[in-house]
């Protein structure tokens, strides 16, 4: 199994960053997984360029080989489980990479959202990017004990 997370981010909290490495850790017993950050040097606050501009940025970082899923608002919602049987059908019938896209603060392109094969949403709620980056990464984990029947998710 192999993951990648692309994300935008602009600056670097030291406690997400705790969080984020220790599940890296645990993934990486169970799985290849690699973070991509993006960072948006473009000042430009709310507006269609620098929604582009960072469109673009992730755009290229993407293969047609892999399976790209965009965290979007409008995706599907997921429980746990159901996650977990989507994640392990993807590695049973492809060795492709899933690619998971963490955006900005105002969203994505419809060049972006053309793009990937899929849209999931962590919740109703909205987050930080980085607290989606900690939960994103978190399900992951918890999605391949699932998978591997190791005890962490509660049934």
């Amino acid at each position: 199994m192999n993951f990648k997370i692309i994300y935008i981010s602009s600056e670097k909290n030291s406690n997400i960053e705790i969080l984020v490495n220790n599940y890296i850790k645990k993934i990486k017993h169970l799985a290849d997984i690699d973070l991509f950050k993006i960072h948006n040097k473009n000042k430009t606050k709310k507006n269609k360029f620098n929604v582009d501009y960072e469109s673009n940025l992730i755009i290229n970082q993407l293969s047609k080989n892999d399976i790209n899923i965009l965290l979007d608002e409008k995706g599907d919602v997921y429980k746990t489980i159901k996650f977990s049987k989507f994640i392990q059908e993807k590695f049973l019938y492809s060795s492709k990479k899933i690619v998971f896209i963490i955006g900005g603060a105002y969203g994505f392109n419809k060049e972006l959202k053309k793009t990937v094969q899929k849209k999931i949403s962590l919740s109703k709620l909205t987050f930080t990017h980085d607290m989606a980056r900690v939960i994103l990464i978190e399900q992951i984990y918890r999605a391949l004990t699932v998978i591997k029947n190791i005890p962490y998710h509660n049934h």
